[in-house]
Order: C-alpha cells, then structure tokens, then sequence
C-alpha cells in the first residue's frame, strides 16, 4: 500500500451549524477567535469559555453562504450546542448538531501547511461542501449520504487507515482539542490555543474575555504545550495528570494517539510547568519523554 494514499472517516467528530440573521453578532460576542477572520476563504480555530476563561470547547470553524459550521470532538460538540442555545434565544439564529454531515481526513499529495487554506468549490460527484488542509492532510465535510460517493471516485485508490492520522496530525501542529473529560478545567493559554492563532485580543469583548487578556497582557505564564512521546499500549485519558519523580503534578494530558507505525507508544499534546522541563516525567505510571516540534 502507498503509505501515502489514505483515509480516516472521523466518526469520533461532529459538525454544528449556526444560522440566522444575527449568527455573527452573537458568535463574536460569544467565541476567542474573531469571526471576520472566517470570511469564507479561511478556516479558523477558535475556542469558548466560561466566565472563568475556561474552555467548552475548541474547534474548527467555517463560514458557508450565511451561516457557520464547528467542528470538534462528538460529546464536546453536543456540549457546546445545549451551552450555546441557553445564550441564543436572544438572537435571530439557531444552532443545530448536524445528522446528516459527516467528515473525512485524507492524506494530500499536493500539502498545504497553511491551515487556513479553504476550499468552498463544490465536487459535483462527491458533494463536498467544505475542505481545509491540515498539514499533510486535507478535511472534508460532506453530507453524509454522498461520503461512498467520495470514497468511489475521488479517493477510490485510498485505503482506509486504522491509525488516527488526523489526531496525530493535530498533535503535530500542536493544535488542541478539548475532550468530554477537561470540558471547562482548561485555560487557553496552558493547551497552546493563542499560539495556534486561535484566541484574537483585538476583537473586544466576549465571554471570558477578562481572564484570557489579563493573562495575556498582565500575567508571567509559565506553563506552555508541549509534544511528547509516553511509552503506553492503549490510549490514555485527556486531563490525566503528569507528575514528576517526586510524584508532584507539573502538568497534564491534552491529547494523544498511538505513534504510527509503533503499537506500544503514544504521541501527545501536553501542558506542562516550565520549572519540569528537565524533570523525570511520567503519566498513570507511564514514562514520558518530551520531543522538539517540528
């Protein structure tokens, strides 16, 4: 197989389509990115917080025609649609988990390492309403019912892949992806979402707003992303601490998927203290080495 020719249809990942007249009023009044930077030709991460500056979620986010669409983790996404309906009964839109779109992650010979880089052509065959590139790869989302027409034609010589080259992929970038279990515990600063351009503090006042900009401008940070390598067999748990060898916390687990090519080793998207940069690290007693990005 050319390791080059493959696919990840992500089953794991929702899309949320915001509408109505008053979507982007009530969107920049709500989100940490800035929704005229998603003018229809760039996709953008954003996040949103709590009053706390503690993230919901982060996400992907698209403008189509006159409306939006986010994409993040499935249970985050159900999450983030009940949070944000409480708030938009005061506007003209709605906010609706999509059952009919579904996503796919596919390898890109012709790699883009602008992330924003959007794609809003429609495929006659395949109906694809969007694809952004990430890295070495290209996401696509599509209705659901048209994804075998995808699969049949434009990626008819892909082969499926039961490795997560979407996560690692995001984990390479650096780019972190709030799970069910640190929904409202993370602060985008520690996971990295300023430095991935996903928090703009010119864009005025939204919800968490004080706390992200003060510590932006105010405070001395010193916990930052990291990537590292932990030597596991299975997945482990966003939000599992990361001690030191004095068994003290000096960060946590944001992310991670199994190194491809390797069944006994993860990469991850970590948050970790400055003063454990040199420390003997692990995670639920697995040894952790921290990796230069690329």
């Amino acid at each position: 197989m050319n390791n080059s020719n493959q696919y990840q249809i992500l089953s794991d990942y929702r899309v949320i389509r915001i509408s109505g007249d008053d979507s982007e009023k009530f969107l920049q009044g709500q989100l940490t990115c800035d929704l005229k930077d998603a003018n229809g030709e760039k996709v953008v991460i954003g996040g949103y917080c709590n009053v706390q500056g503690r993230l919901h979620a982060t996400f992907y986010l698209a403008k189509i025609n006159s409306g939006y669409l986010l994409v993040c983790p499935t249970v985050v996404a159900e999450h983030l649609t009940a949070t944000l309906a409480k708030y938009a009964v005061f506007f003209q839109t709605s906010i609706n988990l999509e059952e009919s779109l579904a996503l796919i992650a596919y390898t890109n010979n012709h790699q883009q390492e602008d992330l924003m880089q959007m794609n809003l052509t429609k495929d006659i065959a395949s109906k694809v309403k969007v694809t952004f590139a990430l890295g070495e790869l290209a996401v696509a989302i599509l209705e659901t019912n048209h994804l075998n027409d995808l699969l049949q034609t434009k990626l008819a010589a892909y082969e499926t892949t039961s490795t997560d080259i979407f996560a690692l992929q995001q984990i390479r970038k650096q780019i972190p992806m709030v799970q069910v279990s640190t929904i409202e515990t993370l602060l985008p600063h520690y996971i990295g979402l300023p430095q991935v351009g996903g928090v703009n503090f010119e864009k005025g006042c939204y919800t968490g707003q004080e706390v992200v900009a003060r510590m932006h401008y105010r405070g001395s940070l010193k916990t930052h992303p990291s990537i590292a390598e932990i030597e596991s067999q299975a997945n482990l748990e966003a939000g599992t601490p990361i001690v030191n060898h004095l068994d003290k916390k000096v960060g946590e687990l944001i992310n991670s998927a199994v190194q491809k090519g390797s069944k006994n080793k993860l990469v991850a998207l970590i948050s970790l203290a400055d003063k454990a940069l040199q420390d003997e690290l692990s995670v639920a007693g697995h040894p952790l080495q921290l990796l230069s990005a690329d």
